[in-house]
């Protein structure tokens, strides 16, 4: 493994970066597309349970490192704007599991064109180098959010 040196100041621009790039891709795209804006909480949530649905909030709650309680009230707004089904645990009729709607799978195809073309538009503006190296980050941005929130693994963040 190649040592790379090392200051706090890289590391705290490269978070700042990162979250400027998201709020504003996230905020732009709902835009873009008309959809309603959700809170970055709806947001978390709603990724998480796409990305690994038929889990009851307990285990969105582990996975995102959140209250239990806060989630409940983040899928009862989700429900309510049928981004998100509870549907009862075939296994334990007391349990619900969290589905992402068709809706939301809509939504997310529609942000995802979106982004695409607004990140194509700004790389018309810089430099052809950055889109290279932007290419090239991505895998090591998204090892780098699998090393730094282990629940990422659906493995790790299971039914409870």
């Amino acid at each position: 493994m190649t040592k790379v040196e090392e200051r706090d100041d890289d590391w705290a621009a490269l978070v700042e970066a990162v979250h400027d790039l998201s709020r504003v891709l996230r905020a732009a795209g709902e835009r873009a597309v008309g959809l309603d804006a959700i809170t970055g909480s709806e947001h978390e949530v709603l990724r998480w349970v796409s990305a690994r649905p038929g889990h009851p909030v307990s285990a969105v709650a582990r996975g995102l490192g959140l209250q239990a309680s806060n989630v409940s009230t983040t899928v009862r707004s989700l429900v309510e704007r049928d981004l998100v089904e509870r549907r009862t645990d075939p296994a334990d009729g007391r349990r619900a599991l969290l589905h992402p709607t068709a809706r939301a799978a809509r939504h997310r195809e529609l942000l995802d064109a979106a982004w695409t073309r607004q990140i194509r538009r700004a790389l018309g503006d810089l430099d052809g180098t950055d889109a290279v190296a932007l290419r090239a980050a991505a895998p090591v941005l998204d090892r780098l959010a699998g090393a730094l929130d282990p629940s990422r693994d659906p493995v790790a963040a299971g039914p409870a």
